[in-house]
Parts: structure tokens; C-alpha cells; sequence
């Protein structure tokens, strides 16, 4: 293979010649420029296989340059790297193929060099539809993986491993469609992983792509991604660890409007929690969480608090009582892993509650993806003696009437947690045994006095009352309250 031949388009004659020998003893084949015209003719002549542009050429600006190579098929896959002495990250974001700083750092010189080639052997193999690639990412970088697989229009996913991390990311014709990393999706999750050095990367052709949460071409997604990135960085500088616990201020009053990012930092913090908790769980990206979590904290209406570990809560139930509950689900039948239900209906605002709060607990397991459901597995508590239990939200909606039979069938108790639950505690307690709990409720409601399966008042704390509810399911009679 000939040696690779890389275009030095400098109006610094002395730093022109340094970089060339140190690039001649690497190997390369070097041609140089004054000016951008003159580098302009050379690239259309000579199609080196790199061009490295200094923002201080004359005749042609570096975006003209660039421009210009691009809509000509002959030069149009030619990468071209800007150098200069240039502090604006901004603008130095905005050139594809990436920008080098002078002085020159020659190991970083070759390093980017390196990474071109790479990538440029990357989409020469995914030339052909059928064709997938692997490597890791200290070769190639996530971006310039994209970039390859945009240029060639691929339809297929991306899985990322970085440590016991995984993500993945969904292209369409070369577009981002969407991409998952954790509990989290869409461009939330696209940013993050671009912010990922290390790991292993793998592509896969796919006939098909799932429904679309990214609405953004590559270009701009990987450059709004990068400048988040950045800035990300920036406000975590001033901000406690990510396993801090933060809280709302005791005292804190909220402006009347809030800006939606603030918004959903200010619901998720109903609950002490991780401030990486609170990123996770709001659906802005890292960035506008992170940066609506400093200005809270700036403002003294979001503060740290002490830990509370979860080791040190009281267990759910006591021996006795995780024997009565399993011989009560088991029933006689021959079962090793038992599975019981508790139902939870309310409002969206108390439901996000009730989950965060379930966070809290021993042996919970949110279900992947699903932080306060309106309908479905909110996540599971695994006791001992292998007993689970499965906490699920059930709507209250008349038009999900049908549903609340079939999956209310085998639950223990249904937490009611305000009064948009009344129709759903109503159903159960004509004809189930699903016992009824009023969670901070100041009487049982005389319609739920003769409940069936019994109805009983329960405190306000949601592990309080997943506590009492288990309890209760326990007991040999369920007993109603007044």
C-alpha cells in the first residue's frame, strides 16, 4: 500500500516545514500550500488522503475551503482538519473533521491523524449494505463512527459497551432515530453516550428502525451533543458528587413559573435522592437538569442532605410475618418463588411519589424504562425467603374499566392515594378480597366500610405504607377502619 499523502496548507513557512519532516519521518507523503487557493488546486489535482488547513490561510477562509471541497465529487470525502490558535470552542465544534491547537503536540497531531484513517478504513468496509463493524472506541470515537455510518446512509444499531455500561444507538438512512443508555432514551441518552471514551463499539445492519425520538440530522446532533458535553463538564465542576443526596430546602418558595427543566428537578426532589438520581429520572438532558440543579442550588432552594441509607430501615415484615404472607399467596400449592401484587392508583403527581420513594428500598427493582407509569409494573420488592412483590400502577379512568379485573387478579392489597382512586377502590371492594388502603386519607369513605377483602386508613409516607399494606396482607383477617 503507497504511503499516505497529507496536505499541509499553511502561510507559517517554518511551522509548515517542522510539521512536514515530523510527518515525512512517520511515514506520509507531504505536500504544502501558502494559501488556500493554492491548496484548493492541489486537493483538486493531487486528492491527498488528509488536508491539514490553518484558519490563518489567506484567499480562502476555512469554512469556504471546506465548502468547497465538499461539492465537488472528487474532494468531497477528503477530511480536512483545521489548525490554529483559536479559544473559541464554539467554532472550533463546528468543523467535522476536528481542530488542533497550536503550538503543535505532535502525539496529538498523530493521534487525530490516526483516528482519520481509521475512520476512513471504517467506511471504505461499510461500503457494502451487508457489512457490519466492531472496534473500540480509544480507535474510534463514537462521533467519527457516526459520521461514517451517516456518510454511507446505514440503517442498523450501534451497541456500546463501557465497562458493565451499555448503550445503544438506532440509525435511519444515516440519521440519528434513537438510543438508550440505562433507564433513559432519545437524545438525553444520544448525548450522554457521545460523552463515552472508553469501551468497545459493534454495528449492525437492521431492515427496520424503531419508532423515532431523536428528530435531528447527524451533523447537528453530534454538535449540539459535543457542546453539551462541554458544558455539562463545566457546571458538574461546581456542583456536589453525583451520590450526594439533595433535597428541597425546608423554607423553599417556588416562583409561581417555573421553567419546564425546573420543573421536573423540582417533582423529581419530592424525595431526597442521588443528585444522579435526579439526572436520570428527569427527561431534559443531563445538561438542563444539571444546570437547573445549580441555579436551585445557587438559590438556597435545593440543599444537601445527610444520607439515609437503606440498610438501616426497619425490614418490611418480620420472620412471622414473611411466613404468613407466603403460606397466604402460596395457598397450598406446591411453589418455590412466590409472586405477589399490590396495586397502586392515583394521580401522575402522587404515583411519581410513590416511586421515587420505592427508590428507597431494601430489594427494590424499578422496572427498566418505567419511573412513575400511569399503567403497568412500576417495579418489584424482593423479600426473603424468595418472596416477591410486584408493585403495579392501575389507571383510574372509566375507559380502563375492562383492565382492572384481570390485573388486579392476585394482589394483595390496592394502596388507594387520593380520591381519583375511589372508582378503582370501589370496583374492588363489591367483589374482591383485594384488601383496600387509604394512603393519608382522614376516614375510610362509607362506601368502602363493607368492603369485601376490608378497607383500612394507612399513613402518608409511601415505604409506610407499602409497610402497613404488607402487613395487613399478612394478617390472618383484614380489618376495616373508620
Amino acid at each position: 500500500m503507497s504511503a499516505r499523502k497529507i496536505l499541509i496548507a499553511d502561510p507559517d513557512a517554518e511551522t509548515a516545514r517542522a510539521l512536514a519532516r515530523a510527518l515525512r519521518e512517520r511515514g506520509f507523503t507531504l505536500h504544502a500550500a501558502p494559501d488556500g487557493a493554492r491548496a484548493l488546486e492541489i486537493a483538486v489535482l493531487r486528492h491527498p488522503d488528509l488536508i491539514l488547513f490553518d484558519e490563518a490561510s489567506r484567499l480562502l477562509e476555512a469554512h469556504t475551503f471546506i465548502q468547497i471541497l465538499r461539492t465537488n465529487p472528487r474532494t468531497a470525502d477528503i477530511p480536512v482538519v483545521v489548525t490554529g490558535r483559536g479559544h473559541d470552542p464554539e467554532r472550533q465544534r463546528g468543523y467535522r473533521d476536528g481542530y488542533l491547537r497550536k503550538p503543535f503536540n505532535m502525539d496529538e497531531v498523530q493521534s487525530r491523524i490516526a483516528q482519520i484513517f481509521r475512520r476512513s478504513e471504517a467506511a471504505q468496509k461499510l461500503k457494502s449494505e451487508a457489512s457490519e463493524i466492531e472496534g473500540s472506541l480509544k480507535q474510534m470515537g463514537i462521533a467519527d463512527l457516526l459520521q461514517v455510518l451517516a456518510g454511507n446512509r446505514r440503517t442498523g444499531r450501534v451497541e456500546l459497551t463501557s465497562g458493565e455500561l451499555r448503550g445503544e444507538i438506532y440509525l435511519g438512512e444515516g440519521r440519528p432515530i434513537n438510543a438508550r443508555v440505562g433507564g433513559v432514551e432519545g437524545e438525553k441518552a444520544l448525548f450522554r453516550l457521545l460523552g463515552w471514551r472508553e469501551g468497545t463499539f459493534a454495528f449492525t445492519p437492521m431492515a427496520a428502525s424503531p419508532t423515532a425520538r431523536i428528530d435531528r440530522g447527524m451533523e447537528d446532533a453530534l454538535l449540539e451533543g459535543m457542546r453539551q458535553s462541554d458544558e455539562a463538564q463545566r457546571v458538574s465542576e461546581r456542583l456536589p458528587a453525583r451520590a450526594a443526596f439533595l433535597a428541597m430546602a425546608g423554607e423553599a418558595e417556588l416562583p409561581t413559573e417555573l421553567h419546564p427543566v425546573t420543573r421536573q428537578v423540582v417533582q423529581a426532589l419530592g424525595e431526597p435522592m442521588p443528585l444522579g438520581d435526579v439526572v436520570d429520572r428527569c427527561p431534559a438532558t443531563d445538561y438542563e437538569v444539571l444546570a437547573a440543579l445549580a441555579s436551585l442550588i445557587d438559590k438556597g432552594l435545593v440543599v444537601q442532605v445527610e444520607r439515609r441509607d437503606t440498610a438501616d430501615l426497619t425490614p418490611l415484615l418480620q420472620p412471622a410475618e414473611l411466613h404468613a404472607l407466603r403460606a397466604k399467596l402460596v395457598r397450598g400449592r406446591q411453589s418455590i418463588a412466590v409472586l405477589g401484587k399490590v396495586i397502586v392508583s392515583g394521580q401522575a403527581r402522587g404515583l411519581a411519589r410513590f416511586a421515587r420513594a420505592l427508590s428507597r428500598l431494601p430489594g427494590y427493582t424499578p422496572e427498566r424504562g418505567a419511573t412513575a407509569p400511569d399503567f403497568g409494573a412500576m417495579g418489584h420488592i424482593a423479600l426473603p425467603d424468595q418472596l416477591s412483590i410486584e408493585v403495579l400502577a392501575l389507571p383510574t379512568h372509566e375507559d380502563y374499566r375492562p383492565l382492572w379485573r384481570p390485573f388486579g387478579a392476585g394482589a394483595v392489597v390496592a394502596v388507594i392515594l387520593d380520591e381519583t382512586g375511589l372508582p378503582l377502590a370501589n370496583f374492588f371492594a363489591a367483589d374482591s378480597r383485594v384488601h383496600l388502603m387509604l394512603a393519608g386519607a382522614a376516614a375510610v369513605p362509607q362506601s368502602l366500610r363493607r368492603a369485601v377483602g376490608g378497607a383500612s386508613l394507612g399513613p402518608p409516607d409511601p415505604i409506610e405504607v407499602i409497610r402497613a399494606a404488607l402487613n395487613l396482607a399478612a394478617a390472618p383477617v383484614a380489618r376495616a377502619l373508620g
